[in-house]
């Protein structure tokens, strides 16, 4: 490949790092973590869901409370907390912005490396013509 032809693909690869990073920026809210339902049985005696199979649940079992939850881990502890109903959009939203960002990072370290591979080749490319014009090394 010509130096030119690196010239224009490291441009292009450029411009395309900073309109991931424009996408990024346009982030303002995000947490990490997942957000998720899960269903248990309180164990208490008297609740409606005891005579059910006192106090265990089973995944997605109808007959236990509803418990909407964000999980994440931090310095490699694994984390769970409540959400209250009116938050569950919100929770979905920020966690989902959380995912694109990472997304976006991934796409960022690709193209820089690209464009370190490209630069590699430019410079092997203009050693080259660089010792034909004198034979010096």
């Amino acid at each position: 490949m010509s130096s030119k032809k690196h010239e224009k693909k490291i441009k292009t690869l450029e411009k395309l790092i900073s309109q991931v990073l424009e996408e990024m920026l346009r982030i303002k809210t995000m947490l990490p973590g997942s957000y998720n339902k899960v269903y248990c049985r309180c164990g208490k005696k008297n609740c409606w869901c005891y005579a059910k199979g006192k106090g265990k649940s089973k995944s997605k079992d109808k007959a236990a409370h509803p418990f909407r939850r964000i999980t994440w881990t931090e310095k490699g502890v694994y984390k769970t907390k409540a959400i209250p109903e009116k938050d569950v959009d919100w929770i979905k939203k920020v966690t989902e912005n959380y995912r694109k960002f990472r997304k976006k990072r991934k796409e960022i370290q690709k193209l820089e490396e690209n464009i370190r591979r490209l630069l590699e080749e430019y410079r092997k490319n203009i050693v080259k013509k660089t010792r034909k014009l004198r034979e010096y090394l």
